[in-house]
């Protein structure tokens, strides 16, 4: 066993017995103890679910990079990749389940669903991905190489189809300026690509079952490029976003951008999303300190981070801006407020939810016998062994 994965395994155990606490807390007292409301109906765990849920379709890039289209120096990367994929998607919806307010009715999305609603087809779709993550996994276990690329090429459509589905999901809402815009679809597509390239990255790095060979270095620089080439296109999306809404000016929209830069979450924009998010992996991965793969690891890690609290901050300000100035004071009580902050059976069901996906990851890693590392040497017959004995006595 790794020794990141041992000192891991009982401080997640640990995260998960709390999550357990929370999510009980949900299931006993429902949303009494939640902090979100009518003003603010998606709280930490709708972020959390479009974050995750992002983050897969991203990590399925690197499997798609690899079995589409040959990239043989993601063949130790695809795997994990593979595994990160699966275990965020079941994370995000999790999340999402918990956000509902009837639970137990989740499968009427599946019986009654309208065909014209974005929401309905986005199930479907993940549910599809889900199967194709589970077939691949079982192609990969039996060694089923013809499966493989044909997979991950309707695995990446379905990728691109619910990524950009959840920025559609946001962009239609016209009553809500900071998030209408047309531009959403292809803005989700490539933060979850540049989060999906960064966890990997960190996981092939911190929890590398091989050795540091010359696949490997390939592996690094190749992630380095991918990651810089993400960050350069969300750093281009971000600009173009922000330069145009802002100059037209339009009243929620400055509202909403002056909350987010001074207002009372000014630090998950200011450090959360540019210090940890974006300056400090671009000083790890270009010159001097790039030579490093434990940089590119950092990297990734801050990269996952910062967009995670990017998540955060989309889902908030689009809510917190209310849709006439009034409204805050025209009804006075707990749920009707336009300010937000997670209550404590939010973090820990989150948290634990969080945990429970990183558990599963590194017993994935050290149990299944295909991940690279755990394979036992190939065992030679006895004829093979005794042939060069033969040869050397024939001399």
């Amino acid at each position: 066993m790794l020794k990141a994965t041992k000192v891991l395994l009982p401080i997640l155990i640990a995260l998960v017995v709390l999550g357990a606490i929370g999510a009980w807390d949900r299931l006993s007292t429902g949303k009494l103890s939640l902090n979100f409301g009518s003003y603010i109906p998606w709280g930490i765990w709708v972020g959390l679910y479009i974050y995750l849920v992002g983050l897969s379709g991203g990590a399925f890039l690197i499997v798609f990079l690899h079995h589409a289209l040959g990239i043989r120096a993601l063949r130790r990367a695809s795997v994990y990749a593979l595994l990160v994929a699966l275990t965020t998607l079941g994370a995000g919806l999790v999340l999402v389940l918990a956000d509902l307010g009837h639970m137990d009715r989740f499968w009427r999305l599946y019986t009654f669903a309208n065909p014209r609603s974005i929401l309905a087809w986005m199930v479907w779709i993940y549910t599809v991905y889900a199967l194709v993550l589970l077939a691949m996994l079982y192609a990969i276990a039996k060694e089923k190489q013809g499966w493989l690329k044909p997979l991950s090429v309707v695995g990446f459509l379905l990728v691109i189809t619910f990524g950009g589905g959840e920025g559609a999901l946001f962009g239609v809402l016209g009553s809500k300026a900071a998030w209408s815009s047309g531009v959403q679809p292809i803005r989700f597509l490539f933060s979850a690509f540049l989060s999906g390239a960064g966890i990997v990255a960190f996981t092939t790095v911190a929890f590398r079952r091989w050795q540091a060979d010359q696949e490997h270095h390939g592996q690094v620089e190749f992630l380095r490029y991918l990651v810089l080439g993400f960050l350069a296109l969300n750093l281009l999306v971000e600009f173009a976003e922000f330069t145009v809404t802002s100059y037209s000016s339009t009243p929620a929209i400055v509202e909403a951008y002056d909350l987010m830069l001074f207002g009372s979450y000014w630090w998950l924009f200011w450090l959360v999303q540019i210090g940890i998010g974006l300056v400090l992996p671009i000083v790890l991965l270009v010159p001097p300190c790039d030579g490093k793969p434990a940089n590119l690891g950092i990297a990734g890690l801050f990269i996952a981070l910062g967009l995670a609290g990017t998540k955060q901050n989309f889902v908030y300000l689009g809510l917190a801006v209310p849709d006439f100035r009034a409204l805050p004071d025209a009804f006075v009580h707990p749920r009707l407020s336009t300010v937000y902050f997670p209550s404590l059976t939010e973090w820990l069901f989150a948290i634990g939810v969080v945990a429970a996906a990183a558990l599963v990851f590194l017993i994935a890693i050290e149990k299944l016998p295909f991940v690279e590392g755990r394979r036992a040497p190939p065992v030679r017959p006895a004829s093979a062994r005794l042939e060069p004995l033969r040869e050397g006595g024939g001399a």
